[in-house]
């Protein structure tokens, strides 16, 4: 393993500016000689955490956390020691010398590094051709009637492709770059440049190493819409969020970041003040960016666009954010208007929407309600989502909305907490009621009750989206449970009717093992399909939403094939 210099250790310490490095992390106020701040280790109301800016050391009274420049970023990036040094190396412009490395190591090394500076190259090239080219005008008058103010431009480093084939090909290697490494850096195919006649978003990691490029179609250009650097050595789409280098500082003293979907949401949010907001590089927050998000928050806002694609992303994300420990509201934007679009026209109005912003269970209950379906249909929604709430005034309150929108009797109200209320209404309906999707789904269960072990193993590759009501689902969680062993009596006899006529229903239409495998693949079409359509319905999708679409259709496509193949078995 490498070792670093002890010489470059001190030159690393020597160059951290601490009061600069904490504030990322807390809001500090100078206290004399020192500056204190609330502890980033802990939480707490009365600051006790302090700072030396000159042997540049901190102290908290409260959980006694203490050390230097590395071991603070030990802490809060979750590094080792020599990563904290090479993190703070890179943050403050320190050249690391080892005192011993193996050959592949430093080869990796320097091929990391000379793709960084191959990249942050290339991100200064597209910012120059932006404003000092003729050619680039379709761009400054694009940014121009999007609101953009130039010098907002200049701070997220802004750029414009040539539509000439080649310009950035021969600008790196005109500096000793190879055209291998264009292509691992993801700005050359085919020996010509990847980006041509677009507006260039340089997207950098936290701590602002260019990484990568959003690349935007001009008005009449050529498709698609958006494209993005694809993944490679040094570019992971799933572990950047857009301009967390810049906003980084914002969420920290503010304890909560606000997602949005697009480049412009975040542009223009910062734009106008709302400066701790960042991108998620996609339709939903992925793990790697919770996580990182988690690092420095406790509070996520998310704001994505009102379209039906943005709604579901939104459910995602807050699944994943949840799961990690993060409280997490959702943004109702005033008219259903996108972030961009009211930062832009009305800044405190957005603000007012992060001040209203609804918690995870509130918005999931009002979707619920507001899905629309029968009485019946909504109840059972609404229960679904209570039931599994821990107790608390929120879920309360929801519980009197729910009560009043329905019109419920004092029965119907207690069964909407009640875990062991009876599915019997809600699932065992004869055949002649259901739709054909709601008929396959029932079907599936009840030959996954015929074939216990396949049916087991299918049912743990589903959730409650491949399903068109909540219920179903909750039978399927049943038959699972059931086949481990893992209910009760009294559960055992309120299911009993449900299983009876879901086993009937399968010896009527024949309990083929093949036909369960095709209305499986039938599930996972139908829930493809469904947000094929929801995106679809959008007619400005971005970046990331037309790669999910490609994928979703070719998923599809897939699907249809693997139905053709199972229905020939049979």
């Amino acid at each position: 393993m490498s070792l670093i210099k002890p010489e470059s250790v001190e030159a690393v310490k020597n160059a951290v500016d601490m009061i600069d490095l904490v504030s990322g992390r807390t809001q500090l106020r100078k206290a004399g000689t020192e500056w204190r701040g609330r502890c980033p280790f802990h939480d707490e109301r009365t600051p006790s955490f302090w700072v030396n800016p000159l042997e540049k050391v901190y102290y908290c009274f409260g959980c006694q956390a203490k050390g230097d420049a590395i071991s603070f970023v030990k802490e809060t990036e979750t590094l080792d020691y020599p990563g904290a040094v090479e993190w703070l190396a890179e943050r403050y412009g320190v050249r690391l010398e080892y005192e011993e490395s193996s050959p592949d190591a430093d080869r990796r090394r320097r091929e990391r590094e000379r793709l960084l500076k191959l990249l942050d190259d290339a991100a200064s090239f597209y910012e120059r051709y932006l404003w000092e080219a003729q050619e680039a005008a379709v761009a400054r008058t694009y940014l121009a009637e999007r609101g953009i103010a130039e010098d907002t431009a200049r701070a997220f480093r802004l750029g414009y492709a040539s539509a000439m084939p080649d310009r950035v090909v021969r600008a790196a290697q005109s500096k000793g770059f190879t055209h291998p490494e264009l292509e691992r850096a993801g700005l050359a195919q085919r020996r010509s440049d990847r980006f041509r006649e677009r507006m260039i978003f340089p997207l950098a990691d936290a701590r602002g190493k260019v990484r990568g490029f959003g690349a935007r179609q001009m008005p009449g250009g050529r498709p698609p819409k958006y494209l993005n650097t694809a993944d490679g050595p040094v570019f992971k789409k799933s572990e950047i969020l857009y301009a967390l280098d810049r906003a980084r500082g914002a969420i920290a003293r503010q304890g909560a970041a606000v997602v949005v979907e697009g480049y412009t949401d975040v542009i223009l949010l910062h734009q106008a003040g709302i400066e701790n907001v960042v991108a998620s590089m996609g339709t939903a927050l992925t793990e790697r960016q919770v996580t990182e998000l988690r690092r420095i928050c406790s509070t996520v806002f998310l704001a994505f666009d009102a379209d039906a694609a943005g709604q579901e992303a939104s459910l995602r994300g807050m699944e994943l954010a949840l799961r990690a420990g993060l409280a997490v509201r959702v943004v109702n934007l005033p008219g259903g208007r996108d972030p961009a679009d009211v930062a832009l026209e009305d800044p405190e109005a957005f603000r007012a929407a992060l001040a209203g912003a609804d918690p995870y269970l509130t918005y999931r209950l009002r979707r619920a309600l507001d899905a629309g379906g029968s009485r019946d249909e909504r109840y059972v929604r609404a229960r679904h989502l209570l039931v599994a709430a821990e107790p608390s005034v929120e879920r309360d309150d929801l519980i009197r909305i729910v009560a009043d929108r329905l019109e419920l009797s004092d029965d119907l109200v207690a069964g909407l907490t009640a875990r062991d209320s009876r599915p019997l209404e809600r699932v065992a309906r004869r055949s002649t009621t259901l739709t054909p999707r709601e008929r396959d789904e029932r079907l599936f269960l009840g030959l996954s009750l015929v074939h216990e072990g396949r049916g087991n193993d299918l049912i743990d590759k589903l959730d409650v989206a491949h399903f068109t009501d909540a219920s179903q689902w909750q039978a399927a969680m049943f038959i699972r449970r059931r086949s481990a062993g893992d209910i009760t009596p009294e559960e055992a006899d309120t299911w009993a009717p449900v299983i009876a006529e879901l086993t009937a229903l399968a010896a009527r239409e024949g309990d083929s093992q093949a036909v369960l495998e095709e209305l499986f693949w039938k599930l996972q079409l139908r829930r493809t399909q469904d947000e094929l359509k929801a995106l679809q319905e959008n007619a400005d999708l971005s970046l990331s939403q037309q790669q999910h679409l490609q994928e979703l259709q070719a998923r599809r496509l897939s699907i249809l094939e693997r139905i053709r193949s199972q229905a020939s078995q049979e």
